[in-house]
């Protein structure tokens, strides 16, 4: 899993039709990427029904003011823009039979095409989902006397986000019989479950005897090519839905021998209570409890 939640998982073997979800692309697609795309479309349309016009000649235009076979081509190509969008200015007009045809069509798709993407933008902003933040390191910490796996996370967004839960799966990778195997535990957390996350979140899995990575140090992460698969879900208060995200921390991105520093306090007034969101991911060394470190790496840089 990518550290944004995406699955980097590439499918081989499907039919040519089945490699295309336009849709799903345009949804979820970078918002440059969605913009540029409308703009290439929108020009790229007009251009070919300003040639259309021009190769069935300017006179079926009536009101054309440009001399010059360049001028006259970007003047149709400003008609073009006024029939796609039915702005239609009124100076210039068909008057042949070929040119009102193409003038009709251009409407239809324009039309077709604006609806296309009104629904394509509210999709996009409409699209409920949760946006946290993490921590960028997860840190092996002490915990009770012994030590614990720990991230946190916060929200983003102003939104409320109710009756949440979380998730944390182990992946790594395995040998039986000679073939080598990627196999997933479920670990457990200290708390699975907040009634809302108003402020941060440090989630901790505690490595005790049940846990499976008792007796692990750095050395047995990296060997194993560990990976930690967080799940989030919750109820959006704003647009009444469910929404859930993912996230993954592989073995280089696991410090030992440190804990968070706060990141809240009182505010000035005592009425409120600040959330310092740039202090998410701080964090300070401390020396673990003794023997839950037993194959020791160099140390990695502090953030």
């Amino acid at each position: 899993m990518n550290a944004d939640g995406s699955f980097n998982v590439k499918r081989t073997g499907l039919p040519f039709t089945y490699r295309f979800n336009h849709f799903h692309n345009l949804i979820t697609m970078k918002w440059w990427k969605f913009n540029l795309i409308v703009f290439v479309v929108y020009i790229v349309a007009n251009c070919l029904f300003a040639t259309a016009y021009f190769i069935t000649g300017l006179e079926q235009l009536g009101g054309m003011m440009s001399e010059g076979t360049k001028d006259k081509w970007i003047e149709a190509f400003y008609f073009s823009c006024q029939t796609f969008t039915t702005v239609g200015y009124g100076r210039v007009n068909p008057v042949g039979h070929t040119a009102g045809l193409i003038a009709a069509f251009e409407s239809l798709i324009g039309l077709m095409s604006f609806a296309l993407a009104t629904g394509l933008l509210y999709g996009r902003f409409s699209r409920p989902r949760a946006t946290l933040l993490f921590s960028e390191k997860a840190l092996i910490s002490p915990y009770k006397n012994i030590t614990a796996l720990m991230f946190r996370i916060a929200n983003a967004r102003k939104n409320q986000l109710i009756e949440c839960e979380a998730q944390l799966l182990m992946s790594l990778a395995e040998t039986e019989n000679g073939r080598s195997l990627r196999r997933f535990y479920p670990l457990n957390l200290e708390r699975n479950k907040v009634t809302g996350l108003s402020m941060s979140w440090t989630i901790v899995h505690p490595i005790d005897e049940e846990s499976p990575l008792k007796g692990w140090g750095e050395k047995d992460f990296k060997e194993a090519g560990i990976e930690f698969i967080f799940i989030f879900k919750a109820f959006d208060d704003t647009y009444s839905q469910t929404v859930h995200t993912r996230h993954s921390y592989r073995y280089e991105e696991i410090y030992w021998g440190a804990k968070f520093v706060p990141m809240y306090h009182q505010s000035a007034d005592h009425q409120g209570t600040i959330l310092e969101m740039d202090k998410l991911g701080l964090f300070e060394e401390v020396p673990l409890p003794e023997g839950s470190n037993p194959t020791p790496l160099p140390r990695q840089v502090s953030q």
